[in-house]
Protein backbone atom coordinates (compact mmCIF):
# COMPACT_ATOMS: atom_id res chain seq x y z
CA UNK A 1 0.00 0.00 0.00
CA UNK A 2 2.65 2.46 1.13
CA UNK A 3 4.15 1.78 -2.35
CA UNK A 4 1.31 2.41 -4.29
CA UNK A 5 0.74 6.01 -2.18
CA UNK A 6 4.29 6.74 -3.24
CA UNK A 7 3.42 6.02 -7.08
CA UNK A 8 0.52 8.06 -6.69
CA UNK A 9 2.16 11.29 -4.97
CA UNK A 10 5.03 11.06 -7.51
CA UNK A 11 2.42 10.65 -10.59
CA UNK A 12 0.39 13.75 -9.52
CA UNK A 13 3.43 15.76 -8.54
CA UNK A 14 4.54 14.87 -12.26
CA UNK A 15 1.32 16.24 -13.52
CA UNK A 16 1.65 19.37 -11.70
CA UNK A 17 5.08 20.54 -13.50
CA UNK A 18 3.70 19.39 -16.82
CA UNK A 19 0.44 21.41 -16.89
CA UNK A 20 1.97 24.05 -17.88
CA UNK A 21 4.02 23.35 -20.68
CA UNK A 22 3.30 24.04 -24.54
CA UNK A 23 4.07 21.74 -27.25
CA UNK A 24 5.54 23.86 -30.37
CA UNK A 25 4.01 23.27 -33.68
CA UNK A 26 4.90 23.22 -37.56
CA UNK A 27 3.41 26.83 -36.87
CA UNK A 28 6.38 28.14 -35.96
CA UNK A 29 8.34 27.14 -39.04
CA UNK A 30 9.47 29.80 -41.53
CA UNK A 31 8.09 29.76 -44.74
CA UNK A 32 8.01 32.05 -47.83
CA UNK A 33 7.24 35.22 -47.53
CA UNK A 34 8.26 35.14 -43.78
CA UNK A 35 11.34 38.38 -42.44
CA UNK A 36 13.17 36.56 -39.54
CA UNK A 37 14.79 39.74 -37.69
CA UNK A 38 18.12 38.42 -35.78
CA UNK A 39 19.49 40.68 -33.13
CA UNK A 40 23.26 39.65 -31.49
CA UNK A 41 24.62 40.21 -28.06
CA UNK A 42 27.76 39.48 -27.94
CA UNK A 43 28.12 40.86 -24.36
CA UNK A 44 25.64 38.42 -22.79
CA UNK A 45 24.19 40.63 -20.36
CA UNK A 46 25.30 38.23 -17.47
CA UNK A 47 23.64 35.75 -18.42
CA UNK A 48 23.66 32.22 -17.11
CA UNK A 49 22.06 28.79 -17.82
CA UNK A 50 20.06 27.51 -15.60
CA UNK A 51 19.21 23.75 -14.88
CA UNK A 52 16.56 21.81 -16.38
CA UNK A 53 13.44 21.96 -15.06
CA UNK A 54 9.48 22.98 -15.98
CA UNK A 55 7.53 26.40 -14.77
CA UNK A 56 11.31 28.38 -15.01
CA UNK A 57 11.04 31.96 -15.54
CA UNK A 58 14.15 33.49 -17.69
CA UNK A 59 15.10 37.01 -17.74
CA UNK A 60 17.28 38.07 -20.92
CA UNK A 61 15.54 41.67 -20.52
CA UNK A 62 19.64 43.25 -20.23
CA UNK A 63 20.03 41.94 -24.17
CA UNK A 64 21.28 45.00 -26.56
CA UNK A 65 21.72 44.36 -30.09
CA UNK A 66 24.98 44.70 -31.18
CA UNK A 67 23.56 44.29 -34.68
CA UNK A 68 20.46 42.71 -36.32
CA UNK A 69 20.37 40.29 -38.58
CA UNK A 70 17.22 40.63 -41.32
CA UNK A 71 16.54 37.17 -42.97
CA UNK A 72 13.80 37.27 -45.93
CA UNK A 73 12.66 33.56 -47.80
CA UNK A 74 11.55 33.31 -50.81
CA UNK A 75 10.34 29.72 -52.49
CA UNK A 76 13.36 27.61 -53.35
CA UNK A 77 12.47 27.31 -56.77
CA UNK A 78 13.01 31.59 -57.56
CA UNK A 79 16.43 30.98 -56.40
CA UNK A 80 19.09 30.75 -59.35
CA UNK A 81 20.85 27.93 -57.48
CA UNK A 82 17.68 26.19 -56.61
CA UNK A 83 17.65 23.39 -59.40
CA UNK A 84 20.87 21.99 -57.46
CA UNK A 85 18.53 21.25 -54.53
CA UNK A 86 15.40 19.72 -55.75
CA UNK A 87 13.98 18.66 -52.42
CA UNK A 88 14.49 21.88 -50.98
CA UNK A 89 11.12 24.15 -50.99
CA UNK A 90 12.49 27.19 -49.44
CA UNK A 91 15.51 28.99 -49.23
CA UNK A 92 17.15 31.98 -47.22
CA UNK A 93 20.23 34.00 -46.76
CA UNK A 94 23.37 32.80 -44.88
CA UNK A 95 25.08 35.75 -45.14
CA UNK A 96 25.97 38.27 -47.89
CA UNK A 97 27.55 35.77 -49.88
CA UNK A 98 25.35 33.08 -49.94
CA UNK A 99 22.40 31.04 -49.52
CA UNK A 100 20.81 28.39 -47.48
CA UNK A 101 18.35 25.82 -48.63
CA UNK A 102 15.43 24.28 -46.91
CA UNK A 103 13.31 21.71 -46.76
CA UNK A 104 10.13 21.71 -44.74
CA UNK A 105 7.33 18.94 -44.10
CA UNK A 106 4.70 18.71 -41.90
CA UNK A 107 7.38 17.65 -39.05
CA UNK A 108 10.52 18.88 -39.77
CA UNK A 109 12.39 21.77 -41.40
CA UNK A 110 15.67 20.85 -42.74
CA UNK A 111 18.74 22.16 -43.88
CA UNK A 112 19.54 20.31 -47.37
CA UNK A 113 22.44 22.65 -49.29
CA UNK A 114 24.35 25.52 -48.99
CA UNK A 115 25.09 27.79 -52.30
CA UNK A 116 27.67 30.68 -52.10
CA UNK A 117 31.59 31.30 -50.87
CA UNK A 118 32.96 28.06 -49.38
CA UNK A 119 32.74 27.60 -45.62
CA UNK A 120 36.17 27.66 -45.08
CA UNK A 121 36.48 31.24 -46.89
CA UNK A 122 38.85 30.23 -50.01
CA UNK A 123 36.59 32.80 -51.88
CA UNK A 124 35.50 29.97 -53.90
CA UNK A 125 31.80 29.41 -55.49
CA UNK A 126 30.33 26.32 -54.49
CA UNK A 127 27.10 24.31 -54.88
CA UNK A 128 26.84 22.09 -51.51
CA UNK A 129 24.36 19.24 -50.28
CA UNK A 130 23.78 18.26 -47.25
CA UNK A 131 23.54 14.31 -47.05
CA UNK A 132 21.50 13.65 -45.17
CA UNK A 133 19.96 16.91 -44.29
CA UNK A 134 20.32 18.30 -41.31
CA UNK A 135 17.02 18.66 -39.24
CA UNK A 136 17.08 22.23 -37.50
CA UNK A 137 13.37 22.00 -36.01
CA UNK A 138 11.08 19.20 -35.88
CA UNK A 139 7.14 19.30 -34.73
CA UNK A 140 5.36 19.00 -33.11
CA UNK A 141 8.18 19.64 -29.95
CA UNK A 142 7.31 18.50 -26.68
CA UNK A 143 9.26 18.59 -22.60
CA UNK A 144 11.26 15.47 -22.31
CA UNK A 145 11.73 15.41 -26.65
CA UNK A 146 15.00 13.75 -27.44
CA UNK A 147 16.59 13.37 -31.03
CA UNK A 148 19.63 12.77 -32.54
CA UNK A 149 20.59 14.57 -36.19
CA UNK A 150 23.44 13.62 -38.47
CA UNK A 151 24.52 15.68 -41.46
CA UNK A 152 27.62 15.56 -43.75
CA UNK A 153 28.83 17.74 -46.99
CA UNK A 154 31.64 17.40 -48.96
CA UNK A 155 33.22 20.17 -50.80
CA UNK A 156 35.23 19.43 -53.44
CA UNK A 157 37.49 21.75 -56.12
CA UNK A 158 40.53 22.25 -58.31
CA UNK A 159 43.82 22.91 -56.70
CA UNK A 160 43.94 25.61 -59.16
CA UNK A 161 40.89 27.20 -58.55
CA UNK A 162 42.61 28.12 -54.73
CA UNK A 163 45.13 31.69 -54.20
CA UNK A 164 48.33 31.19 -54.12
CA UNK A 165 48.46 31.96 -50.76
CA UNK A 166 46.23 29.25 -49.49
CA UNK A 167 48.36 26.72 -51.61
CA UNK A 168 51.25 27.98 -49.52
CA UNK A 169 49.62 26.79 -46.68
CA UNK A 170 50.03 23.11 -47.64
CA UNK A 171 52.57 20.65 -46.97
CA UNK A 172 52.23 19.67 -50.32
CA UNK A 173 50.86 20.48 -54.10
CA UNK A 174 47.71 18.42 -55.10
CA UNK A 175 45.81 18.32 -57.99
CA UNK A 176 42.81 18.44 -55.77
CA UNK A 177 41.52 19.62 -52.75
CA UNK A 178 38.10 18.83 -50.59
CA UNK A 179 36.52 19.62 -47.52
CA UNK A 180 35.25 17.08 -45.58
CA UNK A 181 32.66 17.54 -42.71
CA UNK A 182 30.63 15.56 -40.44
CA UNK A 183 28.21 16.60 -38.11
CA UNK A 184 26.50 14.72 -35.05
CA UNK A 185 23.94 16.62 -33.23
CA UNK A 186 21.86 15.54 -29.82
CA UNK A 187 19.01 17.45 -28.84
CA UNK A 188 17.17 17.54 -25.64
CA UNK A 189 13.93 19.71 -24.74
CA UNK A 190 14.82 19.84 -20.82
CA UNK A 191 13.00 23.10 -19.73
CA UNK A 192 9.55 24.86 -20.40
CA UNK A 193 8.31 28.14 -19.11
CA UNK A 194 8.45 32.18 -19.57
CA UNK A 195 11.33 33.92 -21.30
CA UNK A 196 11.36 37.86 -21.34
CA UNK A 197 13.19 39.35 -23.97
CA UNK A 198 13.78 43.06 -25.37
CA UNK A 199 10.31 43.97 -26.82
CA UNK A 200 8.25 40.92 -25.45
CA UNK A 201 7.88 37.69 -23.17
CA UNK A 202 6.76 33.69 -24.57
CA UNK A 203 5.76 30.97 -23.22
CA UNK A 204 8.47 28.86 -24.70
CA UNK A 205 10.22 25.17 -24.65
CA UNK A 206 14.16 25.54 -23.98
CA UNK A 207 16.15 22.55 -26.26
CA UNK A 208 19.80 21.51 -25.20
CA UNK A 209 21.73 20.81 -28.71
CA UNK A 210 24.88 19.71 -28.33
CA UNK A 211 26.74 19.55 -32.28
CA UNK A 212 29.88 17.64 -32.72
CA UNK A 213 31.50 18.27 -35.59
CA UNK A 214 34.84 17.09 -37.71
CA UNK A 215 35.87 19.17 -40.78
CA UNK A 216 38.72 17.95 -42.48
CA UNK A 217 40.83 19.26 -45.10
CA UNK A 218 42.10 16.59 -48.06
CA UNK A 219 44.32 17.01 -50.93
CA UNK A 220 45.09 14.06 -53.46
CA UNK A 221 48.29 14.11 -55.77
CA UNK A 222 47.99 11.88 -59.01
CA UNK A 223 46.47 8.36 -59.19
CA UNK A 224 47.76 8.44 -55.24
CA UNK A 225 44.25 8.54 -52.51
CA UNK A 226 43.13 11.14 -50.74
CA UNK A 227 45.51 12.63 -47.45
CA UNK A 228 44.56 14.20 -44.38
CA UNK A 229 46.34 17.52 -44.36
CA UNK A 230 43.99 19.07 -41.57
CA UNK A 231 46.29 18.38 -38.87
CA UNK A 232 49.34 20.51 -41.00
CA UNK A 233 47.84 23.78 -41.56
CA UNK A 234 48.51 26.74 -39.75
CA UNK A 235 44.93 28.07 -39.48
CA UNK A 236 43.89 27.19 -35.66
CA UNK A 237 41.18 29.15 -35.32
CA UNK A 238 39.72 27.62 -38.97
CA UNK A 239 37.36 25.49 -37.22
CA UNK A 240 38.62 22.62 -38.51
CA UNK A 241 39.21 19.43 -36.77
CA UNK A 242 36.79 18.34 -34.33
CA UNK A 243 34.97 20.60 -32.21
CA UNK A 244 31.94 20.27 -30.11
CA UNK A 245 28.97 23.61 -30.04
CA UNK A 246 26.54 24.09 -27.23
CA UNK A 247 23.37 26.14 -27.53
CA UNK A 248 20.08 26.39 -25.61
CA UNK A 249 17.57 27.25 -27.60
CA UNK A 250 14.28 28.76 -26.93
CA UNK A 251 11.30 28.56 -29.49
CA UNK A 252 7.88 29.33 -29.03
CA UNK A 253 4.82 28.36 -30.57
CA UNK A 254 3.85 32.24 -31.74
CA UNK A 255 6.86 33.23 -33.19
CA UNK A 256 9.23 31.78 -36.32
CA UNK A 257 12.14 33.52 -34.92
CA UNK A 258 14.02 31.49 -32.38
CA UNK A 259 13.26 33.73 -29.31
CA UNK A 260 16.74 33.24 -28.10
CA UNK A 261 19.47 31.35 -28.95
CA UNK A 262 22.30 30.99 -25.98
CA UNK A 263 25.88 30.00 -27.21
CA UNK A 264 28.02 28.29 -24.22
CA UNK A 265 31.29 26.74 -23.55
CA UNK A 266 30.24 22.54 -23.79
CA UNK A 267 33.11 22.66 -21.05
CA UNK A 268 32.57 25.37 -18.54
CA UNK A 269 28.91 26.47 -18.95
CA UNK A 270 29.88 30.16 -19.47
CA UNK A 271 27.32 32.08 -21.84
CA UNK A 272 29.60 33.33 -24.98
CA UNK A 273 26.68 35.39 -26.60
CA UNK A 274 22.89 35.41 -27.34
CA UNK A 275 21.13 35.80 -29.95
CA UNK A 276 17.20 36.66 -30.03
CA UNK A 277 14.35 37.67 -31.57
CA UNK A 278 14.55 41.65 -32.48
CA UNK A 279 11.16 43.39 -31.49
CA UNK A 280 12.94 46.82 -32.06
CA UNK A 281 11.78 49.50 -35.15
CA UNK A 282 13.93 48.47 -38.25
CA UNK A 283 14.35 50.58 -41.40
CA UNK A 284 11.78 49.43 -43.97
CA UNK A 285 12.90 46.81 -47.02
CA UNK A 286 13.04 50.35 -49.54
CA UNK A 287 15.32 51.36 -46.84
CA UNK A 288 17.98 48.71 -46.24
CA UNK A 289 17.85 48.50 -50.05
CA UNK A 290 18.81 51.97 -50.47
CA UNK A 291 21.78 51.64 -48.13
CA UNK A 292 23.71 49.21 -49.69
CA UNK A 293 27.27 50.37 -49.49
CA UNK A 294 30.26 48.23 -51.70
CA UNK A 295 33.23 46.78 -49.22
CA UNK A 296 36.69 45.27 -50.13
CA UNK A 297 39.51 43.92 -47.79
CA UNK A 298 42.66 43.44 -48.97
CA UNK A 299 44.89 41.35 -48.44
CA UNK A 300 42.41 38.74 -47.65
CA UNK A 301 44.38 36.59 -46.50
CA UNK A 302 45.70 38.93 -44.40
CA UNK A 303 48.71 38.88 -41.59
CA UNK A 304 49.68 41.77 -39.44
CA UNK A 305 47.06 44.81 -41.17
CA UNK A 306 43.74 44.76 -43.43
CA UNK A 307 42.80 47.64 -45.85
CA UNK A 308 39.02 48.38 -45.54
CA UNK A 309 37.70 49.99 -48.24
CA UNK A 310 33.57 51.24 -48.31
CA UNK A 311 32.09 53.07 -50.96
CA UNK A 312 28.54 54.54 -51.88
CA UNK A 313 27.75 54.91 -47.98
CA UNK A 314 25.80 58.03 -46.70
CA UNK A 315 26.76 60.40 -44.44
CA UNK A 316 26.39 58.64 -40.94
CA UNK A 317 28.01 57.05 -37.94
CA UNK A 318 29.16 53.28 -38.60
CA UNK A 319 31.07 50.32 -36.82
CA UNK A 320 33.76 47.96 -38.72
CA UNK A 321 33.85 44.55 -35.90
CA UNK A 322 35.69 41.48 -35.91
CA UNK A 323 34.86 38.61 -34.77
CA UNK A 324 35.97 34.77 -33.71
CA UNK A 325 34.28 32.14 -35.59
CA UNK A 326 32.44 31.14 -31.83
CA UNK A 327 30.99 35.14 -32.35
CA UNK A 328 33.36 36.50 -30.03
CA UNK A 329 33.77 40.54 -30.05
CA UNK A 330 37.65 40.37 -30.73
CA UNK A 331 37.41 44.53 -32.69
CA UNK A 332 34.94 47.39 -33.01
CA UNK A 333 35.71 50.05 -34.77
CA UNK A 334 33.80 53.28 -34.83
CA UNK A 335 33.82 55.89 -38.13
CA UNK A 336 32.25 58.79 -39.40
CA UNK A 337 31.10 58.59 -43.04
CA UNK A 338 30.84 62.12 -44.96
CA UNK A 339 29.35 61.08 -48.03
CA UNK A 340 32.61 60.61 -50.32
CA UNK A 341 32.98 58.34 -52.53
CA UNK A 342 35.20 56.02 -50.79
CA UNK A 343 35.84 55.33 -46.60
CA UNK A 344 38.83 53.74 -46.07
CA UNK A 345 39.64 52.08 -42.95
CA UNK A 346 43.37 51.02 -41.87
CA UNK A 347 42.75 47.97 -39.69
CA UNK A 348 45.57 46.57 -37.32
CA UNK A 349 45.45 43.21 -36.30
CA UNK A 350 46.85 42.88 -33.58
CA UNK A 351 45.91 39.93 -30.93
CA UNK A 352 43.92 38.35 -33.86
CA UNK A 353 45.25 35.07 -33.92
CA UNK A 354 45.42 32.79 -37.52
CA UNK A 355 41.95 31.27 -38.83
CA UNK A 356 38.66 32.49 -40.35
CA UNK A 357 36.74 35.54 -38.59
CA UNK A 358 33.73 37.45 -39.24
CA UNK A 359 33.72 40.64 -40.24
CA UNK A 360 30.23 43.00 -39.99
CA UNK A 361 29.27 46.56 -40.95
CA UNK A 362 27.00 47.98 -39.11
CA UNK A 363 25.22 51.74 -38.41
CA UNK A 364 24.25 53.44 -35.31
CA UNK A 365 20.72 51.84 -34.91
CA UNK A 366 22.91 48.08 -34.88
CA UNK A 367 21.21 47.48 -38.95
CA UNK A 368 23.79 45.07 -40.56
CA UNK A 369 24.88 46.51 -43.90
CA UNK A 370 27.18 44.07 -44.66
CA UNK A 371 29.34 40.67 -43.54
CA UNK A 372 31.65 38.27 -44.40
CA UNK A 373 34.90 36.36 -43.93
CA UNK A 374 38.49 37.56 -43.09
CA UNK A 375 41.52 34.77 -42.94
CA UNK A 376 44.32 35.70 -40.64
CA UNK A 377 47.38 33.60 -42.15
CA UNK A 378 49.62 34.65 -38.59
CA UNK A 379 48.82 36.62 -35.66
CA UNK A 380 50.58 39.38 -33.76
Amino acid sequence: MDRIIISLVAFLLSAVSLSGQITVTNASFPAAGDTLRIAIDTASAGITVSPPGGGQTWEFMGLTAIFVRTIPFTPASENPNGAAFPTATLTGPAGPNGDNFYQVTATTYSLVGFAGNDPIGFGLNVQTPFNPPVVERRAPMNFFDVNQTNGALLVPFAASELPQVILDLLPITPDSIRLRVALNRVDVVDGWGTLSIPGGTYEVLRERRTQYSDTRIEVKVGAFPWVDVTQLIPLPDAGLGRDTTLTYNFFSNSAKEPIAVVFADHITGEVLNVQYKFNGIIADADDLAAVQPGLALWPNPASDRVRVEISAIPAGRYFFQLFSINGRLLQRHAFNAGGEAVTILDVALTGIAPGVHAYALTDSAGNVLKTGRLVVISGQ
